[in-house]
């Protein structure tokens, strides 16, 4: 099978896992696109179909190649311990950066020139609004959300009377978890944030909002464990308790994004008048009637 092919299937697994990830359930599909699609998979010969199989059924943790395309090794050490040191706000928040950034196990996992991803914002802030990992322009910066969905989280935020130094923004994940290809984003393993959750959870204890807002069904899944019954749609808008603070579900904004509709956008500014009302904030008539 022709490497451009391998690649297109490859692309394409992905970003369904990462649609899956966000809460899509069903999507729009053309007759040609089925079309393309079927004339593409009959390409793959025996051989080809063979090697799929056992790249898929491959244990985490081994190296494997298919293609040309490498996966590196997934397999992570034991959780890291995180016990904050005396002092203050600022003096313990810049000693569990400087420990995230140096952290051997998420070094290894960086691209080469990238940047760890660790949580940015005011550090007394009433609100946390998590993610699960670090994008493209994510690992560049080095800080989270600053892409199109963290351009549009931005606007959340500002609609909610708020900026950006208000509130602080985290993700569960250090590091971009790593792809087969240079392009593309992948949901991370259950595995990679157990690992990185406790410096998350370092994070919270160092900030104490009065609410995190889960972003996207990853992000669920990091937060309150894995639970394959667990479906967005059922979740999102519903208070749950992470860390013993009130926690908000509700979609990622790259969701928004890919689905650009009304429904999809009020549900989203309905959870966070939700998250302003356990604040107590003043919410006018305009907010109360906003659509993102």
């Amino acid at each position: 099978m022709p490497l451009a092919n391998e690649k297109v299937l490859e692309l394409l697994e992905m970003e369904l896992q990462t649609l899956k990830s966000e809460g899509f359930c069903n999507l729009p599909v053309s007759r040609n696109s089925i079309l393309s699609l079927k004339n593409l998979s009959s390409r793959l010969d025996k051989s080809d179909d063979n090697a799929l199989a056992s790249m898929k059924q491959s244990p985490i943790g081994k190296k494997e190649s298919r293609a040309g395309l490498t996966v590196k090794a997934m397999a992570l050490p034991i959780n890291p311990k995180v016990i904050l040191p005396q002092g203050s706000k600022f003096e313990r928040y810049e000693w569990l950066k400087n420990k995230v950034l140096n952290c051997e196990e998420c070094k290894k996992h960086v691209r080469p020139g990238k940047k760890i991803v660790f949580g940015v914002g005011n550090i007394d802030a009433d609100i946390l609004f998590c993610g699960e990992a670090p994008g493209a322009d994510e690992e560049i910066m080095g800080e989270p959300f600053v892409g199109r969905a963290g351009q549009l989280l931005t606007k959340i935020i500002l609609a909610m009377g708020l900026s950006r130094s208000d509130v602080y923004i985290a993700n569960i994940m250090n590091w971009r978890p790593e792809m087969p290809t240079a392009v593309g984003n992948r949901p991370p393993t259950q595995e990679e944030m157990e690992f990185c959750l406790p410096y998350l959870l370092a994070q919270i204890e160092i900030v104490q909002p009065e609410v995190i807002v889960a972003l996207g069904a990853t992000a669920v899944s990091g937060l309150l464990g894995h639970d394959p019954t667990r479906r967005m749609h059922d979740v999102r808008g519903k208070w749950a308790t992470f860390a013993n603070t009130p926690l908000m579900v509700t979609f990622h904004p790259s969701y928004l994004l890919r689905n650009n509709i009304n429904a999809a956008k009020r549900a989203v500014w309905e959870d966070m008048l939700e998250v302003m009302k356990k604040l107590h904030m003043p919410i006018s008539e305009k907010q109360q009637n906003y659509f993102l």
